[in-house]
């Protein structure tokens, strides 16, 4: 299938999703050049992996809408329950009435062998409720950035710094595309317009809090849950933060944590090492409190690069604080009710983002002060996109 046919058919995918609010945020980002950009970096990005394995499980997640997601495959509502009280058992998750609904929302095909996404990927936002890039599609552009921000900070330790990266290429390309993707599962529009909270796995430990946003773990576990190679899975974890020399631990609990949910063993997969006393550290990495350097894991560049290449939060979630105060202050000038929460937010929030991005929207204001970004919402508005 030539590129521009796949991309056709995840397009229309998104006007197919069921759910009505699926099917809204689903036009909305199927209108977006923004979206369609995205996608077609992010299908490079793709066939760029050399791995057959990680290659096909990565346009599977990203690109097929019937796509399954593993780590939920034949889990009823006892398997949940359990999970999520080993998960507090092992102080890797806080006590909580919503944490069930909170890491296992419904899906079509909930309890089978085969459960799908609640809403295509493409349509999805890339953050939670006021978080950066959080309008249908803002998932993909968030991925593409983050991808080629990997690609770039490998060229330039390849060109600055002489670093050798052979073999770590399938590594560093394809971390960025599965780290954010539980995004799509956790992440579901409301009828208004917003979006759920975002529970927190990870627990604590003696270097303190080690809590991190689910999809962080959810993403792992279905890395893991697809037997994907486990130093991509490593790298994958190293995103929201490098291990330390001599202090893995908090890598190790999310690790742990992913396993758990994942159902399977982290040690016998070769994710995570025995160490002394029972502890359990990275493979190839010094254990616990061991500050000597007994070698240098061979996925120890990829995840330094990944760890930095998920960073377009830094920018993004101003702009996108900006933008929101930015319409909200222009709507009454085209006539747009604040107070109708979900007609403001699907009907002018969310189309003007979805076509302009917050950073851009951020610039127009800074560079021409709101008379142009209010230009730019004139064409908009008549284009009729609001």
């Amino acid at each position: 299938m030539t590129m521009p046919l796949r991309l056709a058919t995840v397009l229309a995918a998104l006007l197919l999703a069921p759910p009505a609010l699926a099917a809204d945020a689903a036009a909305l980002a199927g209108a977006s050049a923004l979206t369609r950009e995205a996608l077609a970096r992010l299908r490079a990005d793709v066939d760029t992996i050399h791995d057959p394995v990680i290659r096909a499980a990565t346009e599977d997640a990203l690109f097929n809408p019937a796509t399954c997601v593993a780590h939920r495959a034949n889990l009823d509502q006892a398997g949940r329950r359990a999970i999520t009280d080993r998960l507090v058992a092992e102080g890797l998750a806080d006590p909580g009435a919503g944490l069930v609904n909170g890491l296992f929302p419904a899906l079509p095909g909930e309890g089978g062998p085969c459960p799908h996404l609640p809403q295509p990927f493409a349509a999805a936002p890339g953050g939670n409720a006021g978080s950066h890039h959080s309008w249908p599609g803002g998932l993909p552009l968030h991925e593409a950035f983050n991808a080629q921000s990997a690609k770039d900070f490998a060229t330039t330790y390849r060109a600055i710094d002489g670093v050798g990266l052979d073999g770590q290429d399938d590594l560093i390309a394809a971390a960025p595309l599965w780290h954010d993707w539980a995004k799509a599962l956790l992440f579901v529009w409301r009828p208004d317009g917003g979006l759920p909270p975002e529970a927190s796995l990870g627990g604590h430990g003696p270097d303190g809090d080690y809590r991190t946003g689910a999809h962080h773990i959810l993403g792992l576990a279905e890395a893991m849950a697809r037997r994907l190679p486990a130093d991509l899975v490593i790298v994958q974890a190293c995103a929201h933060q490098a291990p330390e020399r001599g202090k893995p631990d908090r890598l190790v609990h999310w690790l742990r944590a992913a396993a758990i949910i994942a159902r399977v063993d982290p040690v016998a997969a070769g994710y995570l090492a025995p160490a002394q006393a029972g502890d359990l550290t990275l493979p190839g990495m010094a254990p616990p409190g061991v500050t000597e350097i007994v070698g240098v894991p061979r996925w120890w560049s990829a995840c330094l690069i990944h760890a930095q290449s998920d960073h377009n939060w830094v920018y993004a979630e101003p702009a996108v604080e900006d933008a929101d105060a930015l319409l909200r202050q222009l709507a009454p000038r085209f006539g747009v009710d604040a107070s109708d929460a979900a007609r403001y937010t699907w009907g002018y929030r969310h189309a003007v983002l979805s076509r302009l991005g917050a950073a851009r929207v951020q610039s127009l204001a800074a560079q021409g002060g709101l008379d142009a970004l209010a230009q730019a919402l004139t064409q908009l508005r008549a284009q009729g996109v609001f």
